[in-house]
């Protein structure tokens, strides 16, 4: 027999708060981000272990109900005003021009996004059927949008379509809304309330100088945020040091930036060095800012070149970091400090900075989850000026709430 377990949210909250239910949700970017937009984070749903922990960490004190589960046995009932997530679609970051050729020349792939790797992307559009949000914010890699000559997004389109919901797709830069790393994503926005799809106006803009310091010219529109702005005053670590909970160092000048991410934090959590081996901080410490591994002498480079050209690379102070991804739990190599006095790779805490956490938000679970954690999240403040382009046309429901099922084991035929 198949085992039940049951819960609900505690209804005891006030109403009046737009409400939200993140799924796919660890480590917490989009709840993060809609929670400082002023939106009551009413479930999020991982089956992430180390993400699960995360979330009830940062989130669980306020009333967040934190359900750790496969999608697949999962069943949900409620009402909330938003339904946001980001379903792992993973052909769609792994395919290439070969693939999309062959898709292209066969009949039986009409419906790529039916694809087994592809089916946590159903089960995201069966609860914003079943739960019927007013809105509803679906993020996922920028490839979704040309995959199969454009029919995948189409697929995507129509199926909301018929669940109820007019939807629209940009390809939205986090680096537009005030994110310190060049970070684009396919962002979906639906709703049934009968309006046109607000997306965000970006905010930020493209810096065109080499200057090293704080981005904001303080006479004219703000230039990209950069790695300067982001972890400057984060104190320097040789490889393989740092604690998870230390205490601000004294320091005088902060960025807008960085004066933002301490707010309401006492301690700084998650700087702690990888160990590097002797032979990749010498490669380090001979390369300058924006430099990659192919621009070591010959008898300088640690890896292949024939395989790993890119594998290395220094980020620069005075641009936008690259953007940050789940691999960084491999090695992180793309991700070395432009410290030169640093011979190391980027922390957690720096990544997390990077990503536009707060210090206050806490990454649970070893290193290596840590890196996958924030790799794997959507930038927070990417997130609210999603969440403040929607609350306009949002009228708060009454005793927002989520009931759920999880049976430890498939209840029934996968969803088609």
């Amino acid at each position: 027999m198949t085992k039940i377990v049951r819960g609900m949210n505690d209804p005891s909250r006030p109403s009046g708060e737009h409400s939200v239910l993140d799924i796919f949700a660890a480590p917490g970017g989009m709840s993060a981000g809609f929670k400082e937009a002023g939106y009551r984070i009413v479930a999020a749903i991982d089956n992430d272990h180390w993400g699960c922990r995360t979330l009830t960490y940062n989130l669980g004190a306020e009333g967040t109900l934190v359900i750790e589960a496969m999608v697949e046995n999962l069943h949900l009932d409620g009402r909330v005003d938003v339904v946001v997530g980001g379903p792992p679609c993973q052909s769609f970051s792994i395919a290439g021009q070969s693939k999309i050729k062959h898709l292209r020349n066969t009949s039986n792939r009409d419906r790529f996004i039916d694809d087994e790797k592809n089916r946590l992307y159903k089960y995201f559009v069966k609860i914003v059927d079943r739960v019927k949000p007013q809105f509803f914010v679906m993020e996922n890699v920028p490839a979704i949008e040309t995959f199969n000559e454009g029919r995948v997004r189409e697929q995507i389109i129509e199926d909301f379509q018929h669940a109820g919901y007019c939807t629209d797709e940009r390809i939205l830069n986090s680096a537009d809304f005030g994110v310190p790393q060049v970070r684009r994503r396919a962002v979906f926005i639906g709703n049934r309330v009968g309006v046109d799809n607000p997306f965000p106006v970006p905010t930020y803009f493209r810096r065109l100088d080499n200057k090293m310091g704080p981005s904001i010219d303080k006479s004219g529109p703000p230039h990209y945020r950069t790695v300067f702005d982001a972890i400057s005053d984060l104190p320097p670590l040789k490889p393989g040091c740092g604690q998870d909970e230390v205490e601000y160092p004294p320091h005088i000048v902060l960025t807008d930036y960085q004066i933002s991410a301490r707010k309401g934090s006492t301690h700084l959590y998650n700087h702690v060095a990888r160990q590097h081996s002797q032979r990749d901080q010498i490669a380090f410490a001979m390369l300058d800012p924006g430099q990659k591994m192919v621009d070591l002498p010959a008898d300088a480079v640690p890896y292949r070149r024939d395989i790993f050209l890119d594998k290395i690379k220094k980020q620069r102070w005075d641009r936008p970091s690259s953007a940050i991804v789940a691999h960084m739990q491999k090695d992180g190599l793309m991700y070395v400090h432009p410290d030169k006095e640093q011979t190391r790779t980027f922390t957690p805490r720096e990544a997390a900075r990077i990503q536009s956490f707060r210090d206050r938000f806490r990454i649970i679970g070893p290193m290596t989850q840590q890196f996958k954690q924030i790799g794997n999240a959507v930038p927070p403040l990417a997130a609210q000026s999603i969440a403040c382009s929607i609350m306009p046309w949002l009228k708060p429901i009454k005793d927002p709430r989520v009931a759920y099922q999880i049976a430890l084991q498939p209840t029934g035929p996968k969803i088609r």
